[in-house]
């Protein structure tokens, strides 16, 4: 009897040594395939990152050439300004008072306000009142103030060019977080007035001695064809 109670003993420690080595297998099955899907996993998510890392370098390169052929245009057209002698720019003073202050700093009231001149020649820049960041250096006679609120500004291709510039970084040559923190209500208006611009300089036709200046009005009323 005690010869079978220790047979089946030993019987049920192979049997549990089995099971025990059995569960051993299957925990270790189950390690490996737990292993297995992590490494899957981080391949995915490496091959997921370097797809994401090259779409944004395509994406950068995409901006990057828009802006490079953007800048080209602009290039060709401030080459364009630079030639002309001078433009008669005729305008509504609220106009005038946004593209100078825009492109050159603080202008004094003078140059402001529409007042209708008593005389021919009054106009221009009272030096203490003045803050410029370039001085456009309009000389008397070269701002007339009509009825209306209009005026007539005689620009030269210098100033046009700083005008431009101007109006360019503010509609295209701002990152998207400057573009996003610039609180100017008017900077809507940088893009219509640089393509009007722009259109006008691709339209000209070459002046003669006698007229080297042409003439831009900046108002969908009237004729704005070069003169």
């Amino acid at each position: 009897m005690f010869k079978a109670l220790a047979a089946q003993w030993q019987e049920n420690q192979k049997q549990k040594r089995a099971i025990a080595a059995e569960k051993w297998e299957q925990e270790k099955r189950w390690r490996e395939e737990d292993r297995e899907e992590q490494r899957q996993k981080r391949a995915e998510d490496a091959r997921q990152q370097q797809e994401q890392e090259r779409e944004r370098a395509a994406e950068q390169a995409r901006r990057e050439e828009t802006t490079t052929m953007l800048y080209r245009m602009h290039l060709d057209v401030l080459n364009a300004a630079a030639t002309v002698s001078y433009i008669t720019l005729t305008c509504h003073e609220d106009t005038w008072t946004f593209l100078a202050r825009r492109a050159f700093g603080t202008w004094s009231p003078e140059w402001l306000t529409s007042v209708v001149q008593d005389q021919p020649g009054q106009a221009g820049p009272v030096a203490k009142q003045a803050t410029f960041k370039k001085n456009p250096n309009l000389s008397p006679g070269r701002i007339t103030k009509q009825d209306s609120g209009m005026q007539t500004i005689e620009v030269s291709g210098d100033n046009l060019v700083t005008i431009l510039e101007a109006l360019w970084e503010t509609a295209y040559g701002q990152s998207g977080y400057l573009a996003l923190m610039d609180t100017d209500p008017n900077k809507s208006a940088c893009a219509p007035l640089y393509r009007r611009f722009k259109a006008w300089l691709e339209g000209l036709e070459p002046g003669t001695v006698s007229k080297p200046g042409h003439t831009l009005v900046l108002d969908e009323r009237l004729d704005t064809q070069p003169a």
